[in-house]
Parts: structure tokens; C-alpha cells; sequence
């Protein structure tokens, strides 16, 4: 059974390579609104516009807004040439453009000036040699710090900081008070971007804080930069390095990767099929996204934690079927296998990028031992070399005894990376003792027992649930997406395939784009 298993596991990797890669040849040919977002970012431009919306999405809809072609040559080249033209900070800029008295179009027209388009290509340049000084920088600071106050052993516990409202002053605070109870990790929930609330039909209401960075919300760019200062200075007393995590949902992976470069985040949440099966976004848009990120973290030094893989059940929910656990684990695991190569294909190494080891279900009340065994094992087995994560659900029905089913999940295994309370665990102290608890008994029974592999029922449902997502990956590349997230009555309502999805609209083919991702000071155009 175990040359079986091992045999299945390499199958399902080797599938999901092949499907990836196809995927990711399409996502590098491509840019996007979140893209060109990020470009913006990377020059220095923040905020808000006079109006209260997003400076860097008005700007980059406004260029999108000339046709599809604009977007695909890109934001960076006719921006330049703006800025230089006017002599223009790129912040001030961005806020003329905003407010419609500059015309980017025009300065793209001009760009067919081979001079004109070598000055806005050393404009470029410099900004960018700007931005990944920065980068370097922090990765330097990190290096460092984690030489002189040293690394917290595995598994590192974590919290979430509970509210997504509150300013950076109150989460710093907030972050601070949950040091001595033994936390390595202090993560922040990114707000939706302002593309995706209109997609989903949301209000986009986002509070002027002014200039100061404390009354920012935690999860943007200035509220993170206050975040990862206090938690320096507490390291610092306390005499061990804090690292600093995000989660972000939906469009915002490309802006996420360049904040984390410039704030020094550690660890960065996000997941490009996570995006597509919850929030129903354009598989090939959530792709193009996730390859630009990937690139920009691979660069800033900050390591990528994927989730176990979405529950993407709609056929069986659909028939009204009761769903089989295999169906529940292997769907995960093959969506899981897709994320993961994606991210290795984009040049992030192994050690950087860590997994989700548990379905958020196998969390919730009633806890229960075997699925959760399975589901471990069989990420050990399909992938090797990625630390994991258990992370439990901020829903209110999360069971409250599985610190004890633990013991058994990760036992005759090496230990999580991470583990992750939520939000509303009360007493951070004894939080984190149930966790390190339950890690040292199941190192306790690996050491003083021959556990061995899987046998009996767990075998038998790990085989299932292999075969499971072998089925699923290759039913994505024979039938698509549609046929595994929507139910066969909202296929048949959808007369075009890519009718309902979010973001579909944002993506475009370069056309002589910019490659700034393989820059030095060297500009080099995509095919």
C-alpha cells in the first residue's frame, strides 16, 4: 500500500506541473489591473484620490478605460513620460491623472518617439532601482535581526489580530500585549480592494486617517509600516525575532507582494485558487495576478503560505449527494497541488513557500481523528520540503478541543511550521501552551514508537482521496473550471463561459510591455 500511495502522490504532482504550466505560460503573457496597481506602488504611489477612492486603481482604470490595448503595453512607460514631461513626483502625478487634468493616453502616443521611449525607460529605471533598494534593504534587516535575536523553534504560534477596522496604533498595541504569552507571529487581515468590492456589489468606504500612520488602518501599507516597527522594539525586549503576516483576499496579491517588500512582511497569505472557488474571480485573471506576485516575493524575501485547498463541491451539492471525505480531502489536495506549482513554476524556492495542512472543516465541531489523520499524511507525501500550517477557523462553530486532536494529526511526522489561533482565543498563554502541548506528545510518540504509515481505514481513504484529485486535475484541463465550481443549472443560465466572473475584465495581453520584474536598471519587452 505505501509503494501504492507513493506511486499515486508523484501522479498527482506530475499532473498538476503539467496543468500549471500551461496556465502559467498564459498568466506571463498576460497584465492586469492588480498588476499595473502594484507598478504604481513600486514608483511610490499611495493612497487615496481626492475622491476617497484607491489613487493607483483610478489611475490605472483610467488608462484601462482607452481599451484593452493601453493596459496590455502597460502603466510604467506612458506614466514616465508624463512625470518627465512635467516634472512630476510620481505621487503628484498620479494625483493629476486622478483628478483628469493629464492624459496618459496622449503620453503613450508619444512613446512611438524611439527618444521619448528610451528617457521614459531610464525614468523607469531609476524608480525601480529605488524600489528594490528598499527591498534589499529590508531583506538585509531581517537577516540580521534573526542572527542577533535568534529564530523561535518550530512550531511557531501565531495570532490574528482581531479587528480589520482598527487603526495601527490599537494593533500595535494590541500586538504588543500578545508577545509574553508566547507569540512568534502577529498576522493582519488585508481590506477587499476596491476592484473586487464592486465586483462582489460592496460599498467602498475607506476613512481618511490623515498623515499620521498610527490612525491608518492596520492592513494598509502606512498601518503595517507602524506595525512592523512596534513589533521590532518588542523583539527586542523580548529577545526573539516577530514576524509579521497578511491575508489577502481576492485582486490584491500583486499589491500585497510589493507592501511586503517595502515593510518587511514575513509571511504573506494568499492563494490564487483560494480566489477563484470562494470568490468566483476569472481563473485566468486570479493567475495572471498570482504569477506577478510571486515574482515580487521571491525578490523581497518574504516566504508564501498557501491554503489546504477550497472545498469546491458544487456538482455533488448540486445532485444533493452527501459528500464522502475522500471527495472533501482529495478535491483539496488537487487544488492545493495546482497553487503549489504555480508558486514553484514563478521561482519561489521550497523553503519559502509553506501549505496549509488541515481543511478549515476538520477544525470545526465535532473534531474528528481520522480524516485529519489522512489529510497530514497525505500532504507529507505529495509534498516534501514544505513546512505546514494548521490554521483554525475564526467561525464560531470551531471546535474548542482540537488542541487535542492534534497529538493525533501530527503524530510520525515532523512538526507544523505554524500554528494559527484565531482571533477570539482569549487566553494567549494558555493558547499557546495547548499548541506546543500537542506538538511535543505527538514528538513524544514519534520518538519513543514505531507508528509507521497508514494502514487499514486511514490507507484506504488515502487512497481514495489521491485518486480523487488525479480525477480532479485532469477534469479542470479536459472540461475547464465551470464544470467544477458551478452546479450543471447555473452552467446551463451562463450563455458565454466567461460571463459572472469577477475580474475578467481586467486582464489584457502585453503588447511590448515592460518586463520591470527583470530589471536591474535594464529594460527588457516581453514578447
Amino acid at each position: 500500500m505505501a509503494a501504492h500511495l507513493a506511486a499515486r502522490a508523484y501522479d498527482l504532482r506530475e499532473r498538476a506541473a503539467a496543468f500549471a504550466a500551461g496556465l502559467q505560460t498564459q498568466a506571463r503573457a498576460e497584465t492586469t489591473l492588480a498588476c499595473e496597481r502594484a507598478v504604481l506602488r513600486l514608483f511610490g504611489v499611495s493612497g487615496l484620490d481626492a475622491s476617497g477612492r484607491p489613487l493607483a486603481l483610478e489611475v490605472v482604470e483610467r488608462l484601462a478605460a482607452l481599451g484593452p490595448g493601453r493596459l496590455g503595453g502597460g502603466i510604467a512607460l506612458p506614466f514616465a513620460a508624463a512625470a518627465r514631461e512635467y516634472d512630476l513626483s510620481p505621487q503628484e502625478l498620479a494625483l493629476d491623472v486622478a483628478a483628469g487634468n493629464l492624459d496618459l493616453g496622449l503620453e503613450a502616443e508619444l512613446l512611438r518617439e524611439p527618444e521619448r521611449r528610451q528617457e521614459a525607460e531610464a525614468m523607469v529605471g531609476a524608480w525601480l532601482a529605488g524600489a528594490w533598494e528598499r527591498f534589499d534593504a529590508n531583506r538585509t534587516a531581517r537577516t540580521e535581526l534573526l542572527a542577533v535575536l535568534g529564530d523561535p523553534p518550530a512550531p511557531w504560534f501565531g495570532v490574528e489580530l482581531p479587528s480589520l477596522t482598527a487603526g495601527a496604533a490599537a494593533a500595535a498595541a494590541g500586538a504588543i500585549a500578545l508577545v509574553p504569552g508566547g507569540v512568534d507571529v502577529v498576522r493582519v487581515r488585508v481590506p477587499r480592494d476596491g476592484e473586487l468590492r464592486r465586483g462582489l456589489d460592496e460599498e467602498f468606504d475607506v476613512a481618511d486617517a490623515g498623515e499620521d500612520p498610527l490612525a491608518a488602518p492596520a492592513g494598509s501599507q502606512r498601518g503595517l509600516g507602524a506595525l512592523r516597527t512596534a513589533l521590532d522594539e518588542a523583539a527586542a525586549e523580548g529577545g526573539r525575532y516577530l514576524r509579521l503576516g497578511t491575508r489577502s483576499l481576492g485582486l490584491a496579491a500583486p499589491d500585497q507582494a510589493v507592501v511586503a517588500g517595502f515593510e518587511r512582511v514575513d509571511l504573506v497569505f494568499a492563494d490564487p485558487v483560494e480566489t477563484v472557488v470562494e470568490f468566483g474571480v476569472e481563473p485566468a485573471r486570479a493567475f495572471a495576478d498570482h504569477a506577478f506576485a510571486v515574482e515580487v516575493l521571491a525578490r523581497s524575501g518574504a516566504s508564501l503560505v498557501l491554503g489546504p485547498g477550497p472545498l469546491a463541491v458544487a456538482p455533488e451539492l448540486a445532485r444533493g449527494e452527501p459528500l464522502d471525505p475522500a471527495t472533501r480531502i482529495g478535491r483539496a489536495l488537487a487544488l492545493q497541488a495546482l497553487s503549489l506549482e504555480l508558486t514553484r513554476q514563478g521561482g519561489l524556492p521550497a523553503e519559502r513557500i509553506l501549505l496549509g495542512a488541515l481543511s478549515r472543516d476538520q477544525l470545526t465541531e465535532p473534531v474528528g481523528h481520522l480524516p485529519g489523520i489522512v489529510e497530514v499524511a497525505l500532504r507529507r507525501l505529495v509534498f516534501p520540503g514544505h513546512g505546514l500550517v494548521v490554521e483554525e477557523p475564526d467561525e464560531a462553530d470551531a471546535d474548542a478541543a482540537w488542541p487535542v486532536a492534534l497529538t493525533a494529526w501530527l503524530a510520525a511526522g515532523p512538526a507544523p511550521a505554524l500554528v494559527l489561533r484565531r482571533p477570539a482565543t482569549a487566553a494567549v498563554a494558555d493558547a499557546s501552551r495547548e499548541v506546543r502541548t500537542a506538538v511535543e506528545a505527538a514528538a513524544g510518540l514519534a520518538a519513543a514508537r514505531s507508528l509507521g504509515l497508514l494502514h487499514g481505514e486511514a490507507a484506504a481513504l488515502a487512497k481514495r482521496s489521491l485518486r480523487v484529485a488525479i480525477d480532479t486535475i485532469r477534469e479542470l484541463a479536459d472540461e475547464g473550471w465551470e464544470h467544477l465550481l458551478l452546479s450543471p443549472a447555473a452552467l446551463a443560465r451562463r450563455p458565454e463561459p466567461a460571463e459572472g466572473w469577477i475580474g475578467a475584465g481586467g486582464r489584457a495581453a502585453k503588447r511590448e510591455h515592460l518586463d520591470l520584474l527583470g530589471l536591474g536598471a535594464d529594460a527588457v519587452l516581453a514578447p
